[in-house]
């Protein structure tokens, strides 16, 4: 079978994958944590799918070296010394981030699994996808972009904090992408916004694709319905 165009395939992904239903905003801390991925990650995949041989790019991410992995246990066979271990969501990310850990492993399936560390690793790069996409994917989800002073993830947490601890509606200690909120948040539902119903708490955990726009809905209808 011949191959599409790159340019022709790779603005073919990129509008079926914006084509976000904001009807249904899955929260659930068992959600998928990747379902859409930057424009650099989709263009990686294309570039593989058009030559496998192609040489891996080197990617730099500022402060950290790292090692790439089709899963988390091919992650854990070659670093067993390495005991953080996280599911890659936002929150999860943050806390890493946050803890200034000198190593972990963070578990972004179904994209791969990545080491991350503060010092040089024995890197054995192969010819795999993951290995084409998931340095873009890493260099995506580290960056400035999301957690600097004026990121995403800073800005939206600044915005959401505010406004659930001034309704009272924060029960326990919430941080960027996890909202711990009382049982009667689960209203939230009927709105299209669904979170994890737990035993004291209605839970939500933002995915790294929870839009702006997904962000302003919820907004309003916190401010309308409580």
């Amino acid at each position: 079978m011949t191959l599409k165009p790159i340019e022709t395939e790779f603005s073919e992904r990129l509008l079926r994958q914006n084509k976000m239903d904001e009807s249904r905003f899955d929260l659930n801390e068992k959600a998928p944590i990747v379902t859409i991925v930057p424009p650099k990650v989709i263009w990686a995949q294309l570039q593989f799918e058009h030559d496998p041989s192609r040489e891996v790019s080197q990617v730099e991410i500022p402060g950290w070296y790292y090692d790439c992995f089709k899963d988390l246990k091919s992650a854990e066979l070659k670093y067993p010394h390495i005991h953080t271990k996280i599911v890659g969501t936002p929150a999860n990310v943050y806390k890493f981030l946050q803890s200034e850990a000198a190593q972990g492993i963070i578990d972004f399936s179904p994209l791969g699994a990545a080491v991350v560390s503060k010092e040089a690793l024995n890197v054995e790069v192969t010819q795999e996808l993951h290995q084409h996409t998931m340095p873009y994917w890493l260099h995506y989800a580290l960056s400035p972009e999301l957690w600097g002073t004026q990121g995403k993830w800073t800005r939206f947490h600044s915005r959401l904090h505010t406004l659930l601890q001034g309704k009272a509606l924060l029960n326990g200690t919430d941080s960027p992408g996890f909202y711990p909120l009382p049982k009667q948040a689960k209203k939230l539902e009927s709105f299209g916004f669904f979170g994890s119903d737990l035993e004291n708490s209605y839970l939500l955990v933002l995915p790294w694709s929870f839009p702006l726009s997904a962000l302003e809905k919820l907004e309003a209808t916190i401010q309308q319905e409580f």
